[in-house]
């Protein structure tokens, strides 16, 4: 497998990019707020990302592989290696008779690579065996079938190109034989594999076509160009999709974390009656009138269904128009809860523990209130829980 630092130069140039990424966000973080760090951050990735995908679109859409010397001869001078790879197509009996005629030729090796048809979603989900043992199954009975010593055989679960390079590391071919089918089926081998491969090495490399049940053909040069065009436009296209999708779920993870750091505690203001304060220690003289004690309980009342669900202890509240009333709130939930209502101009947000909030309203009336924070659904619909009233009357 090549590696993706070949040359001391492309370390560096890696290194110096990751140290210019690094840079803006680091000041970002320091000096600025949470939210400005996480866009930051995105930016960078976002321009690494697409520069990524541009050369890779390049790559697809026409691969720069530089053509390799012949690797020197292996063995005797009147040995021959043969490199075959197919994956499907050794099923066929022309591609098997082949193999069969050049196994019994003296001193001739012959070598059956046969890679895997693993895509990507199966490298995610993890289903590569069962792939990997189609690809066994496939070899084993072509084997079988040969029934020469001189013919051998490999499963790969590489690239296909990547597992050729490797090959002639260690198998050295004299030639090689790429089996495929005209046009690419889901478990095959790209028809356009046996240029790439033509282009990378310079032994002899032969493109053998085949029909199920029908002789093997060699495709002419325009077709292996159609190959190379066709399907380099086809993979660019659908890397291109994966990139945009991969772009939106980038961008909507984003937004999400630069909402979640702009409402963070410390940056809400939404209200001045939504600041909390510590509450009084213990025993402080207080006007008792003005203040109304309650708790915020997760699943800490029973509902008609027998179910316990989240509730405030306190759910009706009366104030007098223009004055404030304080409510000392418990909330012995992990999360905030909220007593919201738009129409009485009221957001109080209840942050976990035991603080002091203003509860103000400057008209009169009676006003339904909710809890904005997603919690228990059946607690969020119901008066008497996360829901209730608040009636302000005159002065």
């Amino acid at each position: 497998m090549r590696s993706p630092f070949h040359s001391e130069r492309e370390a560096f140039r890696f290194l110096l990019v990751v140290i210019l990424a690094l840079v803006p966000i680091v000041l970002a973080a320091v000096l600025g707020p949470t939210w400005l760090a996480v866009v930051v951050l995105a930016v960078v990735v976002g321009v690494v990302v697409a520069r990524a995908a541009q050369l890779r679109m390049r790559t697809l859409r026409s691969p720069d592989l530089l053509v390799k010397m012949a690797p020197p001869h292996l063995g005797a001078a009147a040995e021959r290696r043969v490199l075959v790879v197919a994956n499907d197509t050794l099923s066929e009996e022309a591609l098997l008779s082949e193999v069969e005629r050049l196994g019994s030729a003296p001193r001739t090796h012959v070598l059956l690579l046969v890679p895997a048809a693993i895509t990507p979603a199966s490298r995610l989900t993890g289903a590569i065996d069962s792939l990997l043992d189609q690809a066994r199954a496939r070899m084993r009975a072509a084997l079988a079938y040969v029934g020469h010593d001189s013919v051998a055989g490999r499963v790969t679960g590489e690239d296909p190109l990547e597992a050729i390079d490797d090959t002639f590391a260690t198998f050295v071919p004299d030639e090689v034989i790429v089996a495929t089918r005209w046009e690419q089926t889901a478990g095959g081998l790209e028809p356009r594999l046996a240029g790439l491969v033509r282009e990378r090495v310079a032994v002899p490399v032969r493109h053998l076509v085949f029909e199920p049940g029908s002789v093997a053909q060699e495709p002419d040069e325009g077709t292996e160009a159609r190959y190379r065009r066709e399907f380099g436009a086809a993979a660019a296209r659908k890397f291109g999709l994966r990139a945009l999708a991969g772009a939106g779920i980038l961008a909507a993870l984003v937004m999400s974390l630069v909402a979640l750091a702009r409402t963070t505690p410390a940056d809400t203001t939404l209200a001045a009656a939504n600041q909390p304060v510590a509450a009084p220690p213990t025993g402080a003289p207080s006007a008792a009138a003005n203040v109304i004690t309650l708790k915020v309980i997760a699943s800490g009342k029973k509902g008609p269904d027998g179910k316990l669900h989240d509730d405030f202890t306190v759910t009706d509240f009366h104030v007098t128009v223009g004055q404030p009333l304080t409510l000392r709130i418990d909330n012995t939930d992990t999360v905030p809860h909220s007593i919201t209502s738009a129409a009485a101009g009221v957001s109080i947000i209840s942050l976990p523990g035991t603080h002091d909030y203003t509860l103000l309203v400057n008209h009169a009336g009676k006003f339904e209130w909710h809890c904005v924070f997603p919690c228990d659904p059946w607690s969020m619909a119901h008066i008497g829980y996360m829901r209730g009233y608040i009636t302000a009357t005159p002065a």
